[in-house]
C-alpha cells in the first residue's frame, strides 16, 4: 500500500450543498469553487515549497560529499606523482604486514526515526487519531 506524501486539499472543488434561501445559485456555487481553487492552490503552493526545501537539502549534501570526495581525490594525485617505482621496491611480505584499509565514511543510522520523518508526513500523522491504550492481557479475558 502506498504512502500518501502530500494531499492537496480540497479535493472537490463543487461538492457541497447550497445554504437555505440562496438567492442566485450559480453565483453561490461560483463563489464556493473559487475559494475552493483558491484553498488549492495555497496548499499546492506550500507543498511546492517543501518540495524545493527537500531538493535543496538533498543538492547540499550532494555538494559537500562531492567537495570531500574531490578534496580526496586531489590528495591522492599528489600522492601518486610523488611516487616513483624505480626507487621503492615493496616486497610481499611488507604489503601483507601492512594494516588494512579502513574507512572513514560516516553511516547514516536510523534513517526511519521521528527526527526524519518529513513535514507533510509529519502533519498527517499529527492529525490522526491517537492510538487506543494499550490493555494488560489479563483485562482481555472475560
Amino acid at each position: 500500500m502506498p504512502l500518501v506524501k502530500r494531499i492537496i486539499e480540497p479535493r472537490y472543488l463543487c461538492r457541497g450543498t447550497l445554504p437555505n434561501g440562496v438567492a442566485s445559485e450559480l453565483e453561490c456555487v461560483t463563489n464556493s469553487t473559487l475559494a475552493a481553487v483558491i484553498k488549492q492552490l495555497g496548499g499546492l503552493s506550500r507543498h511546492a515549497e517543501d518540495i524545493f526545501g527537500e531538493l535543496f537539502t538533498e543538492a547540499n549534501s550532494f555538494y559537500l560529499r562531492m567537495n570531500s570526495l574531490q578534496e580526496r581525490v586531489d590528495l591522492l594525485a599528489v600522492k601518486v606523482t610523488q611516487l616513483d617505482s624505480t626507487v621503492e621496491e615493496v616486497s610481499l611480505q611488507d604489503i601483507n604486514m601492512r594494516k588494512a584499509f579502513r574507512s572513514s565514511t560516516i553511516q547514516d543510522q536510523q534513517v526511519v526515526s521521528r527526527s526524519s520523518i518529513l513535514n507533510p508526513v509529519l502533519e498527517m500523522y499529527q492529525r490522526c487519531d491517537k492510538p487506543p491504550p494499550p490493555q494488560h492481557p489479563d483485562s482481555l479475558q472475560g
